[in-house]
């Protein structure tokens, strides 16, 4: 009997330091906001949400997996915006299909199954692959349109290996994605 509460004391205690350790970041979320828009994203279970270490990839919300650095992992996901300039999403999304191919010669791109947010918005969705390019990163990007806006989330990854695992975490974040709108405004904008 003393054997068993002891052994139970000791899973007890290996709970406590494991829940203190766990990053609270990790499967966390937020809103990503700008001129003109505003969206909620989360990430998944054992992944890592970040706003902060986005900006050194040029993005506005970054994850990657739990247990990784984003110095060193080999798989991300991150989410962007951009103005649509006057254009539709699909003319917006071939201009940078074509401006990716002209700095990319060969790489390969394909159309993949459009996805559905949690507020019905479709999310246009492309796969690009290194083929014979010199494009280095295994990568689907889902587009989609927010008012004179379009939210670009894109899974990043330098392997195949760790695109495969990975695909069903961008999926993830793809449906949970929310438009906001301009609803949210920032103090000062009043």
């Amino acid at each position: 009997m003393k054997r068993l509460l002891a052994l139970i004391a000791l899973a007890g205690a290996f709970a406590l330091v494991s829940a203190q350790n766990k990053d609270e970041r990790e499967g966390a979320g937020g809103i990503i906001f700008g001129p003109g828009f505003s969206f909620a994203l989360g990430a998944p279970k054992e992944w890592i949400f970040d706003t902060e270490l986005a900006t050194a990839i040029g993005a506005r919300a970054v994850m990657y997996p739990a247990g990784t650095e984003l110095a060193t992992t080999d798989v991300i996901i991150y989410a962007n915006a951009f103005p649509l300039e006057g254009k539709s999403v699909n003319a917006w999304l071939t201009g940078d299909i074509e401006k990716l191919k002209k700095d990319f010669p060969g790489v390969s791109i394909t159309e993949e199954k459009n996805l559905m947010t949690a507020d019905s918005l479709i999310a246009i969705v492309r796969g690009f692959a290194p083929a014979q390019s010199s494009y280095p990163n295994y990568e689907r990007t889902a587009y989609i349109m927010i008012g004179t806006n379009v939210a670009v989330i894109s899974l990043s990854a330098q392997s195949s290996e760790a695109f495969k695992k990975s695909v069903s975490a961008f999926e993830y974040v793809v449906t949970g994605f929310r438009n906001i709108g301009k609803e949210l405004l920032l103090q000062g904008e009043k």
